[in-house]
């Protein structure tokens, strides 16, 4: 971050949210690693979440009011499920819009570890840590029960990979190579300074990849492509095929379920 901008090539402020468990942590600092670019990711004032059984409205009209606080060079941070009034609320302000996602399979993994080990006001946290004392039964109740299972709850988020005012990318363009991760941060550089960067862009892009410190995230176990096929059964296979198989279909992980 060391370089000073000038006010005429600062950034607009604009929004990070995330599939959560899809890596919105690694992308937030790669993020603060481009000049002046910033969020106090302990600023709860900054972190806008907004989820399926929240009062829209007086959700929306809370969100509006912060996102309009946000400074130059500054961007909010959550997870945000997709609805068209939030998709307007983004417009109405300008904002550009940074989404990330990740195969539905290592989320359903992630979140089952995330709510054993470390989410202790989680519903489940407890039950986890005395009923289900396998990775399978506690993805199998993610899956199947609760007011809401895992389809229901998580396909909203995935819903912005597809909004055309949203700049699209998942944990696996990161993570799978080196020259992936390059591409997407070039174009993601690209959308944020509209082909204008302060710097030369693969400086910029050097300077995003130095700020990578998986260590530094309290959220961090494992951040593996493809950790499910280490957790998952036949029998696993095919109830999330059964329960949540269109996730991988619709939002591109698979091109049908024989997988």
């Amino acid at each position: 971050m060391g370089l000073n901008i000038s006010q005429s090539q600062s950034l607009s402020p604009f929004l990070l949210s995330s599939v959560p468990k899809s890596g919105t942590h690694l992308l937030h600092q790669l993020l603060i690693g481009m000049p002046d670019v910033f969020m106090d990711i302990n600023d709860e004032s900054k972190k806008f979440f907004l989820s399926i059984g929240m009062n829209q409205r007086k959700k929306l009209i809370d969100h509006r009011n912060r996102l309009k606080k946000l400074s130059a060079n500054e961007f909010g941070f959550g997870h945000v499920v997709f609805s068209n009034q939030y998709a307007a609320l983004l417009q109405e302000l300008n904002m550009k819009h940074v989404f990330i996602y990740r195969d539905p399979r290592d989320v359903l993994v992630s979140l089952s570890y995330f709510i054993k080990d470390l989410w202790v006001d989680h519903p489940l946290h407890f039950a986890f840590n005395t009923k289900y004392l396998t990775t399978k039964s506690r993805m199998l109740v993610l899956l199947r029960k609760g007011k809401l299972p895992f389809y229901r709850g998580y396909e909203p988020y995935y819903r912005w990979s597809n909004h055309k005012n949203t700049f699209s990318l998942s944990y696996e363009d990161l993570m799978i190579s080196k020259e992936s991760r390059e591409q997407k941060l070039r174009e993601l550089v690209n959308y944020l300074w509209e082909d204008s960067p302060p710097i030369p862009l693969n400086d910029i892009i050097n300077k995003m990849e130095q700020n990578i410190d998986p260590k530094s995230s309290y959220t961090f176990r494992k951040g593996k492509i493809g950790n499910w096929k280490d957790e998952f059964d036949d029998e696993m296979k095919q109830i999330f095929k059964k329960q949540a198989g269109q996730l991988l279909i619709t939002y591109g992980f698979e091109k049908d379920n024989n997988w």
